[in-house]
Parts: C-alpha cells; structure tokens; sequence
C-alpha cells in the first residue's frame, strides 16, 4: 500500500475539519441569537410587570 500523499490528506480529513468549524459556528451563532431572545423577553417581562411598554414610553419622552 503506497503512503498517502499530503493531498489525500486533505481529502481525508478536511471534510471534518469543515464540518466541525461550522458546527462550532452555529452554536456560537445561536448562544448569541438565544441571549438576545433571553434579553428581549425579560425586557417585556419587566414592562408588563410595571405596567408600561415600549410606546407609552415613547409618548412620555415627549
């Protein structure tokens, strides 16, 4: 058996390399979407506790 060459190497192992990064990516890309939900839902959560939401808000500033 002749010993691999650096470009079977490559073929070998770079479409794991690929699909780790972007496994990777996608949870980092969700982590960060999750905490903007978390964020915006205890925003409103807080407005609807205290009775006032993001217009009356707007119409006081006035």
């Amino acid at each position: 058996m002749p010993a691999m060459s650096t470009l079977d190497w490559f073929g070998l192992v770079g479409p794991y390399v690929v699909f780790f990064v972007m496994l990777i990516a996608y949870y980092v890309w969700e982590g960060k979407r999750e905490q903007r939900l978390r964020e915006r839902y205890d925003e409103s959560r807080d407005a609807s506790q205290t009775g006032w939401d993001r217009t009356e808000e707007a119409d006081h500033a006035e």
